[in-house]
């Protein structure tokens, strides 16, 4: 072999370049693998065979043919690498190019492709003037691998492949993808440390990279509290980069799939906790569920949209792939099944519900018993509520201001008013629900002329801190609702002190009543001593407590106090009972009445002389008073 060979010296320089290359200088020989990384992950469709014949058919021939297939779009960023094997003939380079030849493991490039990539070699050599073009051919195929080999500009937009072969073309991707990350030393975002790759996590949507302490930490609390809303990328900036489309920071906002968190190291019992409470989330937000109408129940109905989760989490996990995916646009190979039974079960407009914690049979219409397909019901009336349900709604109303997009109750222990609904994250005040923009919040509260003007920090103790009845400067529905109250408590306490004003109205008119007869009774003494004394002894007798009813005190201050005389009998008493006019004139037979009736009317009569005087006594006109008018026939008025 001679030393000034130039395909020893090529075949050395290639050598000192490529470490990885096997060379072969007793034939000239050499073998490389060139690892295939396309910059931009390759979407490769997986379609079953169509063809019998054995030829190979494309996705638009399948397409033609019009026959029944699954199909799969899988984006791949790593591929089985490119074998080059290099033979160097005697007269290279001067008078004969290199012989190539290239292979694939698994066969996923196009045979034609292979044989496009063999020809370039011998075009090199023809564009170089005949000299050493091994390196620069090398080059060309590593270039060619960056682009995906161009198979993006093919008639089908992509690289199609048999459905067999997406096993192991997708086992590859994730191996080597996991063995490049294990190899790498990167910063954690939470705690800032360099961490090495076996040490770290990369989420799965966006790349951001933790490391795995610090994920099952956080996550392990998040599921421990109840937070489902938080189970997402830890990166503040996760999809609200520059550029990025609503479509695009939707996806990436969804919460993580149950597979990456098992993935991470949390243990499968938390996982199915972040499941359930996932589902249970579902359930509420979706007005179509039918909730059990047993008070101690309360459990949600049998749905096919949201099946119980089965006792082998991972099989569920392997099915909610799918679920997950068309939670914002369709996956490609979705079958169309689930769809066509979900419209059949529409329009069967099935009213039988079955709950599934106690197995309750009830009408989801009028959410009885369950009466059969042929019986008339009628929708529940939304106004019978049980005592329960008056006060979760009475309390929900007092104590909470709704979401400005869901119109879920949120209520504030602490803080500013600036609140995130913990529903749908929308943006928005606590004081009036007005919406606010989520990256400049605090402008809505430095704005001069709004309602919430300088008012961020009002409320600061939360609801549970303030004091009933005080103004709390709610604008909105709940600002009304606080008017409305308040009007209505005002009302209230004016009614309340009124009724106070009344009974001292009462006590006052009866005071006055007292001063009155204790000025008759002066006048009295100035002309009639003893009529005056018996007047005071009924002043006397009829003062009664303060705390005793104000109209049956004055009844009894009223009352006469002398004692009934017995019937009058003789000429004088005739004739005054044939004055009266119910007694007998003319001849007539007096029909005399009772003892008691005839004391009752004179004490009537006495009462109401007593009366009269004590009227003119209050307007000094007791001088025409004549006293012959207590007739004291009996001595009833003697003062002994």
């Amino acid at each position: 072999m001679a030393e000034d060979d130039e395909r020893v010296e090529e075949l050395g320089a290639l050598e000192a370049i490529f470490p990885e290359l096997k060379v072969d200088h007793d034939h000239f020989s050499a073998t490389l693998e060139l690892a295939v990384s396309p910059t931009e992950p390759l979407l490769v469709r997986f379609v079953p065979h169509t063809s019998g014949s054995g030829s190979k058919s494309t996705y638009a021939k399948a397409c033609l043919i019009g026959c029944a297939y699954i199909e799969r779009d899988v984006a791949l960023s790593h591929l089985p690498p490119l074998s080059l094997t290099v033979i160097l003939p005697e007269g290279y380079p001067a008078n004969e190019s290199a012989k190539v030849h290239l292979t694939t493991t698994q066969a996923w490039l196009p045979s034609g492709k292979l044989r496009e990539l063999e020809s370039e070699a011998n075009k090199l050599w023809e564009g170089y003037g005949h000299c050493q073009i091994l390196y620069t051919y090398v080059d060309h195929l590593q270039q060619a691998a960056e682009r995906g080999f161009d198979l993006d500009q093919s008639a089908d937009g992509c690289l199609v492949l048999p459905a067999t072969a997406e096993k192991d073309l997708v086992a590859f991707d994730v191996t080597t993808k996991l063995a490049t990350f294990n190899a790498g030393t990167y910063d954690c975002g939470i705690c800032l440390e360099p961490k090495k790759g076996v040490s770290c996590y990369e989420m799965r949507r966006c790349g951001h990279v933790f490391c795995l302490q610090c994920l099952q930490d956080f996550y392990n609390n998040a599921i421990t509290e109840g937070d489902v809303a938080g189970m997402r990328c830890l990166d503040p900036a996760c999809g609200k980069e520059a550029g990025d489309g609503r479509k695009r920071k939707r996806k990436t906002e969804r919460t993580l799939h149950p597979r990456e968190l098992l993935a991470m190291g949390i243990e499968e019992a938390k996982v199915r906790r972040y499941v359930e409470m996932k589902r249970k989330k579902k359930l509420e937000t979706d007005k179509n569920t039918v909730w059990c109408p047993r008070t101690w129940c309360q459990g949600p109905a049998k749905s096919a949209n949201y099946p119980p989760i089965p006792s082998d989490l991972a099989a569920y996990v392997a099915d909610e792939a799918s679920s997950d995916e068309s939670d914002t646009e369709t996956a490609a190979g979705t079958p169309l099944k689930d769809s066509t039974a979900k419209d059949a079960a529409i329009v069967s407009a099935d009213r039988l519900a079955v709950c599934e914690k106690c197995t309750l049979a009830f009408c989801r219409v009028c959410y009885r018993g369950w009466h059969g397909d042929f019986a008339r019901c009628y929708p529940r009336d939304p106004n019978e509520l049980s005592v329960e349900e008056k006060a979760s709604y009475e309390y929900i109303r007092m104590n909470t201001s709704p979401c400005p997009t869901c119109s879920s109750p949120t209520q504030k222990t602490m803080g500013c008013n600036h609140m995130k609904c913990f529903q749908c994250n929308t943006h928005f005040c606590y004081l009036c629900g007005a919406w606010l923009d989520g990256d400049n919040p605090y402008i809505h509260f430095n704005k001069q002329g709004s309602p919430c003007f300088q008012r961020l920090w009002e409320l600061e103790e939360g609801d549970e801190g303030q004091v009933p009845g005080d103004q709390r400067g709610f604008a909105g529905a709940r600002g009304w609702e606080q008017l409305a109250l308040d009007v209505a408590r005002e009302a209230d306490q004016r009614e309340a002190e009124a009724a106070v004003d009344a009974a001292d109205d009462e006590t006052r008119e009866a005071d006055d009543d007292d001063r009155a007869i204790e000025q008759a009774v002066d006048h009295m003494m100035a002309w009639n001593p003893p009529i005056a004394v018996a007047m005071a002894q009924i002043h006397l007798d009829g003062q009664q407590p303060q705390q005793e009813q104000p109209r049956a005190a004055q009844q009894r201050r009223r009352r006469n106090p002398f004692p009934a005389r017995p019937p009058a009998a003789g000429v004088a008493q005739a004739v005054r009972r044939h004055e009266r006019p119910n007694g007998a004139g003319n001849g007539a037979r007096v029909r005399r009445r009772p003892a008691q009736a005839a004391v009752q009317d004179e004490d009537e009569r006495q009462q109401a002389e007593l009366q009269r005087f004590l009227q003119l006594a209050e307007r000094d006109e007791e001088d025409g008073w004549d006293s012959d008018e207590l007739d004291d026939d009996d001595g009833r008025f003697v003062i002994r």
